[in-house]
């Protein structure tokens, strides 16, 4: 069973890990030491698509296979298990962070279980842990993180965070368009685009953390 972890400020927590301990091998000062922690945001739904699954299977492979740590929503359903299962398999070191209602529903695959408030506290704690952040499909959950975390990255000029949305079948299309007809309109600035990394294989997706890793591990 993982350790679970309570975050009482209900405010934006500034450092989520301080209150872990040191009881497993890869924390140290508190803080999961892996080359990256990928934050993945997608869908808790069971019936998807094979090839949807498939993808999110080859991304945890990757996180596992490159000493990284997976950060998700920490709870044993759809492509969310798909992904802490694969990466389980892999080696990963895997970080569950659940809202307190859905605590009965998290996956015990998790190596680190942080219990927050609710779905906003659970998104700060998210934001503040990934170095990148990878969206697969999903509902008004993942909606509601990919736009957040964009709004994060901007808002804070955290320039060398990116996201990769993983848009098999065009799923993200009309919301990629939206930014643009938003950019278009002179509501948003093209610039906050540059965060956005759109990839429709999981080949494709590979790449690009393959990419993001490098530049993580010399540059950072």
């Amino acid at each position: 069973m993982p350790k679970v972890f309570t975050l009482t400020n209900k405010t934006i927590p500034l450092r989520p890990l301080t209150v872990l301990t040191m009881s497993n091998p890869k924390l140290k000062n508190n803080i999961v030491t892996t080359t990256m922690r990928v934050v993945v945001y997608c869908s808790s739904a069971e019936v998807l698509p094979e090839h949807w699954r498939e993808g999110a299977a080859a991304i945890g492979r990757w996180i596992g296979e490159h000493d990284a740590a997976l950060v998700y929503g920490g709870v044993n359903a759809g492509l969310m298990s798909v992904t802490a299962a694969a990466a389980h398999e892999a080696g990963a070191h895997i970080v569950g962070v659940v809202p307190v209602r859905r605590n009965d529903a998290a996956s015990s695959l998790n190596d680190i279980q942080i219990s927050v408030a609710d779905l906003n506290e659970r998104k700060a704690t998210m934001e503040l842990l990934g170095d990148v952040f990878v969206v697969l499909p999903g509902g008004y959950g993942t909606l509601d993180e990919l736009t957040s975390t964009l709004a994060y990255i901007n808002f804070t000029k955290q320039n060398g965070k990116h996201i990769v949305i993983y848009n098999p079948d065009g799923i993200f299309d009309p919301l990629l368009a939206q930014l643009d007809t938003m950019v278009a309109a002179g509501l948003m600035r093209h610039s906050c685009h540059e965060a956005i990394i759109t990839t429709t294989t999981p080949a494709q997706t590979i790449a690009q953390l393959d990419r993001l890793l490098y530049i993580h591990n010399n540059y950072d």
